[in-house]
């Protein structure tokens, strides 16, 4: 008699708990797509920058419709543009760059320069060029008597780079002649650089198409050179250049 009462109980405690479960999923239900108030604080998201969120679903919904145009990279016309060469040259000195030239295990500047040399590239006597160097088309490379080119420099030229005399090119600058018609269509376009006698383009600097840098100039550190004229024995630096002062020793520069 105990345990059967002990069993009804038991079961009527259950099908309470059912019925109290059943009405909380109703409620929940019926809370879907209702803003919580205020107070309910701890129940909602946070954001920190509401306009950053907004600004950036108008761009989503812009790009969506398509009011921001983007370009179609394979219809971009230029590609091979400025091999002017056969295939098979283009590839060949690929192979020949890599061994000869970009190989920091091959310390000969005279190796690099005959190998440059058998591929185009017009280089003076008494030239240093050191490893790690990188040409992308050796036939548009210009370079006059006694200059030196650092470790890792990359002439990345498109178009035609011509480095006068007794230049100094020093490590890890790029020297890049190509550039894209962004606004339009990212056609490839180029412009020469032109480096006079006597200057000295320092460490890791970035040289683009269209600059000329003047006589006996100097280019300091870590600095962009746009397509504009650096005049004849200044130092400019910085990115944007600006000017820092005069290069050559007289009475008013002593240092």
């Amino acid at each position: 008699m105990g345990m059967g009462h002990h069993r009804a109980h038991e079961m009527a405690t259950f099908r309470k708990a059912r019925r109290e479960t059943s009405r909380i999923g109703r409620d929940s239900r019926s809370l879907r797509g209702k803003v919580q108030p205020e107070h309910e604080g701890s129940q909602r998201l946070h954001v920190s920058n509401p306009t950053a969120v907004t600004m950036t679903e108008q761009r989503n919904e812009r790009d969506a419709v398509g009011e921001i145009p983007v370009i179609n990279l394979s219809k971009a016309p230029g590609e091979r543009a400025a091999w002017d060469q056969p295939r098979w040259k283009v590839y060949l000195w690929a192979a020949c760059e890599l061994l000869f030239v970009t190989n920091a295990w091959q310390i000969s500047s005279g190796i690099r320069i005959r190998v440059l040399r058998a591929f185009g590239a017009e280089i003076g006597r008494g030239v240093i060029f050191r490893p790690r160097t990188r040409v992308k088309f050796p036939w548009k490379l210009h370079i006059g008597d006694r200059s030196w080119i650092g470790e890792g420099v990359w002439f990345h030229n498109q178009d035609h780079i011509h480095v006068g005399h007794d230049v100094v090119i020093s490590q890890e600058t790029l020297l890049t002649t190509g550039s894209h018609a962004h606004r339009r269509d990212m056609a490839l376009l180029t412009r020469p650089i032109h480096i006079e006698a006597g200057a000295w383009i320092t460490s890791r600097c970035i040289v683009l198409g269209g600059a000329h840098i003047g006589r006996n100039a100097l280019i300091r550190p870590l600095s962009v050179v746009e397509a504009r004229a650096v005049p004849a024995d200044e130092v400019w630096g910085g990115n944007p250049m600006a000017f820092v002062g005069p290069r050559s020793l007289d009475a008013r520069n002593p240092a």
